[in-house]
């Protein structure tokens, strides 16, 4: 019995030990990324991209679920050029991961203005029917999608959607300046560098959201006196 246990805690610190030194070698590649804007162009190569139509993601059908399609760079690179888009548009995009094998995969949106391309977004019609797929929100399909893509899709989202509202600096006024990697953004002028926010959310439980409603809504049996029988809060 005893060796069998040794045994068991031998293959679980195996596979502790190998989750936990995938864990470092992806996050130390992917820091790599964000600092080498050379290698992160490098990287482009070999990558993966998801694509994005004014924040919606572009998303396949199969079966009883949605699919998040990549494209590698010379699929991109065709793509616009059938589109007559020029190439520079790739730089928009924003990397939100990478494998295992350090497959990097980057994000990018065809449908926002592009701010190092003097082109403006792409029809989205003309778009899903090339790509044979549609730009949906991501919302209603993230319950129909894999939890690999569901996260991917998510942290890309927020990432464009900040990279879109963060393209002047507000102390200048001059438009900033992305790396490669979307990781920071930079003003030419001051040197003023922008980063990502994270917020991060405490989900609370159901004792203390009724406690804390019931804090909010105490005393509230007051009329208003000019605006009618509208309740009114006391803390």
């Amino acid at each position: 019995m005893s060796l069998y246990c040794g045994i068991a805690c031998r293959r679980k610190s195996f596979w502790s030990y190998r989750l936990l030194s995938t864990y470092v070698t992806k996050s130390r590649y992917l820091f790599e990324l964000k600092e080498d804007d050379d290698a992160c162009k490098k990287a482009q190569q070999t990558g993966a991209f998801y694509l994005f139509h004014s924040l919606a993601p572009l998303l396949q059908k199969s079966e009883h679920q949605y699919q998040a399609p990549k494209h590698s760079l010379l699929e991109l690179e065709r793509l616009l050029a059938k589109f007559g888009q020029d190439t520079q548009r790739i730089e928009d995009s924003v990397l939100i991961g990478c494998s295992e094998q350090h497959e990097a995969w980057f994000a990018l949106d065809l449908g926002l203005n592009s701010s190092s391309s003097i082109n403006a977004s792409l029809q989205k019609p003309e778009m899903e029917t090339e790509l044979k797929g549609s730009f949906m929100e991501l919302r209603k399909a993230l319950f129909q999608l894999n939890t690999k893509d569901a996260s991917l899709l998510s942290t890309a989202q927020a990432l464009l959607r900040w990279h879109d509202s963060h393209q002047f600096c507000s102390r200048s006024g001059q438009p900033t300046k992305k790396n490669m990697a979307g990781s920071k953004r930079v003003c030419p002028s001051n040197k003023i560098i922008y980063y990502p926010q994270v917020k991060v959310w405490k989900r609370l439980s159901e004792e203390k959201l009724q406690k804390r409603w019931d804090w909010r809504w105490k005393d509230c049996s007051t009329l208003h006196p000019s605006t009618g029988p509208f309740l009114i809060a006391h803390s």
